[in-house]
């Protein structure tokens, strides 16, 4: 799911979960994953379809109040 149809389902209350979790192939950096309502699972994208992954989770977690997230549950 891109960041600006995440912002848009945030406002509109569509959105079940965001899940912070280590991304599999490094483990340094942490990607976002979001539930929808009906349980789909989706990773969270740049406007260029490429998944937002980083290393610092104060910055993704800013990446995430900056589009309406109040609250995301962070899997070690």
């Amino acid at each position: 799911m891109k960041i600006c149809q995440a912002a848009q389902q945030f406002k509109a209350g569509t959105l079940d979960e965001i899940q912070v979790r280590k991304n599999p192939g490094d483990i340094n950096q942490w990607f976002v994953m979001i539930r929808k309502q009906n349980g789909d699972l989706l990773m969270l994208a740049d406007e260029r379809d490429e998944p937002i992954v980083d290393d610092d989770l104060t910055r993704l977690m800013s990446v995430l109040k900056s589009i309406g997230c109040r609250e995301a549950r962070v899997f070690l």
